[in-house]
């Protein structure tokens, strides 16, 4: 399947999101307090507030919202390491992290998970982006913000998932240049392999990889059980490898050993490049 999806044009996404950065950054709020710093009604808010809840956002509270953590998305190989939650700010700092490498007129291929479905918005600002997605819930946010090319790709859903599969993916990925490339993985430690949650998606992945002029690692979690994992790659494969503090604690040696070195960070998130593959 490869599906082209208007867009439609909305302020109204863009207030939420605001609403969504407002919630992250301060942990809760008030319904009274969000509709004073907005300028709109308390019902408009409350039915801000429900959309943003089921978009996984936020939980809704008596009279206002709080943030909702995410929780790593398995259980560490390594018994006894645990990280924090991470926080909806963090995710949504990480999600900008990585809007700011895109530039007009890209082809972009962003693959499954919550983090990633959460760039979307902060792309909106974009003229002429084309976006490659294989996860459904991408591709209905994406209508509502962006002001390009939404292409679906992919014709074998992933059971009790949203994410897209088969033949028809790789056929999307071969047809375009995909200027970015940007997945959710994690590291194996000391070897450097990239893994993802869905080992059905990981030869796609690897063909991405290969493929694309950019590549983006977001690592928010340390690696995950072998059962549950696919191999996309390697570490030297990556251009940009965005983390939250917790994770870069853990891998932050092993990066500087790549020959990786921080390009951006607010002491939150950070953003590394790899000297060797963009020349530095």
């Amino acid at each position: 399947m490869g599906a082209n999806v208007p867009r439609k044009s909305s302020n109204l996404l863009k207030r939420r999101l605001k609403i969504a950065e407002i919630v992250g950054q301060q942990g809760e709020i008030k319904v009274d307090d969000l509709s004073a710093q907005l300028g709109v009604s308390g019902v408009t808010i409350r039915g801000d507030l429900s959309y943003l809840e089921q978009q996984g956002y936020l939980k809704r509270s008596f009279g206002g919202a709080i943030a909702t953590p995410t929780q790593p998305l398995a259980e560490p190989i390594e018994p006894g390491i645990a990280l924090p939650p991470l926080t909806l700010a963090n995710q949504l700092e990480i999600a900008r992290h990585c809007a700011r490498m895109i530039a007009d007129r890209d082809t972009l291929f962003l693959g499954h998970g919550d983090i990633c479905r959460k760039i979307i918005p902060f792309l909106s600002g974009l003229k002429k982006l084309r976006l490659i997605v294989n996860d459904l819930q991408h591709a209905i946010l994406a209508d509502q913000f962006l002001d390009g090319e939404i292409i679906v790709a992919g014709g074998e859903l992933i059971r009790s998932h949203t994410a897209l599969s088969g033949k028809a993916l790789d056929s999307v990925i071969q047809q375009f240049t995909i200027n970015h490339c940007i997945l959710e993985a994690s590291i194996t430690d000391s070897s450097g392999i990239l893994n993802i949650d869905q080992p059905l998606l990981a030869s796609h992945y690897q063909r991405c990889l290969d493929k694309a002029q950019n590549k983006t690692a977001i690592i928010t979690h340390l690696p995950i059980q072998a059962s549950a994992i696919g191999t996309i790659g390697h570490l030297s494969q990556v251009d940009n490898l965005v983390t939250n503090r917790g994770v870069n604690e853990h891998y932050q040696q092993q990066l500087f050993e790549s020959d990786f070195s921080i390009r951006y960070t607010n002491n939150e998130c950070f953003t590394w490049a790899n000297r060797e593959t963009i020349g530095e």
